[in-house]
């Protein structure tokens, strides 16, 4: 045991630039990631003004914290996708294509929505910027929050399938520090 020792609490300790890569420290910040992501309120991005000391507004862009958490989910799948056993790559593909059959789903109820619409209304969706586009869900109708929802459910259900595997692989370790 060396005599060079240094008392630090667990979670002020980051590697030095002297150390060497570790992909477990890359495998922790992205789960911390995510668990900071989904613990806030999942609600959609917006615009807020903001007035500065001379009463100038500015628009400030509140990010989706719904795609925040999702992305951190994807972020963590591509850091552990080489450690991927048939198990995982079996369950998330399961969650992927059952979150594929429900967009399918809201894809086909949102094109009839299009085609039952009165021209008048239509019309007015189309003014406001709405308009269909094949293969996109509009978000003038609720089936696009619809997938939004299904999607965060799908994404935390991969998140799960992700610390299973990191247990399964040892990944949760930790560093032994002394008093």
């Amino acid at each position: 045991m060396s005599e060079d020792f240094e008392i630090k609490e667990p979670e002020e300790y980051y590697g030095t630039k002297g150390e060497a890569f570790s992909y477990s420290q890359l495998v922790m910040a992205a789960a911390r990631k995510y668990i900071e992501n989904s613990s806030k309120e999942m609600r959609e991005g917006y615009w807020n003004t903001k007035f500065d000391k001379f009463g100038n507004a500015h628009s400030v862009y509140v990010p989706d914290a719904r795609n925040e958490l999702i992305e951190s989910v994807v972020t963590l799948c591509s850091i552990l996708e080489r450690d991927f056993d048939e198990e995982a790559k079996e369950k998330i593909n399961e969650i992927k294509k059952e979150l594929k059959k429900k967009y399918e789903e809201l894809l086909r109820k949102d094109v009839q929505e299009w085609e039952n619409l009165h021209f008048s209304r239509r019309d007015i969706l189309i003014k406001k910027g709405y308009y269909p586009r094949k293969g996109y869900l509009s978000k003038c109708f609720p089936y696009f929050s619809e997938y939004i929802e299904e999607k965060l459910v799908a994404y935390r259900k991969i998140a799960t399938e992700l610390f299973k595997l990191i247990k399964r692989n040892g990944d949760f370790t930790e560093e032994i520090f002394e008093a």
